[in-house]
């Protein structure tokens, strides 16, 4: 966009409007950890007594002194862990000499039928 001087000579002046992603932290939010599935968290009777002690970083945990805005290791206590995923999941056996193709629950997978089907799932991830 260009404005003009203020002066008289016919000289211009630039405009450039920028944005930054990811720049300052927002305030309002509140800690990642508070629904982490990894976190410890002790609250006493005000609101400046509060103790979070975190399981994901290191296997004796860690105490974090800080609201958390990001993480890596973040994983959120209302989406069910792949394991869970998986105990719940439905799962397509190829038809056999003793039964026709369908669908079968994991907990009815014996363990070695579990291995190969983790197995091709991991193979499939790679190609």
């Amino acid at each position: 966009m260009r404005l003009p001087s203020s002066g008289s000579s016919p000289a211009f002046h630039f405009l450039m409007l920028m944005k930054i992603h990811g720049g300052s932290t927002r305030n309002d939010h509140k800690s990642l950890c508070c629904n982490c599935r990894f976190a410890t968290i002790v609250r006493g009777q005000t609101l400046d007594e509060e103790v979070v002690h975190c399981q994901s970083v290191t296997t004796r945990g860690m105490r974090v002194t800080f609201k958390v805005t990001a993480c890596t290791s973040h994983s959120d206590i209302n989406q069910p862990t792949y394991m869970q995923l998986l105990d719940d999941a439905w799962i397509l056996k190829p038809a056999s000499k003793k039964r026709p193709a369908g669908f079968v629950k994991h907990s009815e997978l014996k363990a070695e039928e579990m291995e190969v089907i983790m197995k091709e799932l991991r193979e499939a991830g790679h190609e």
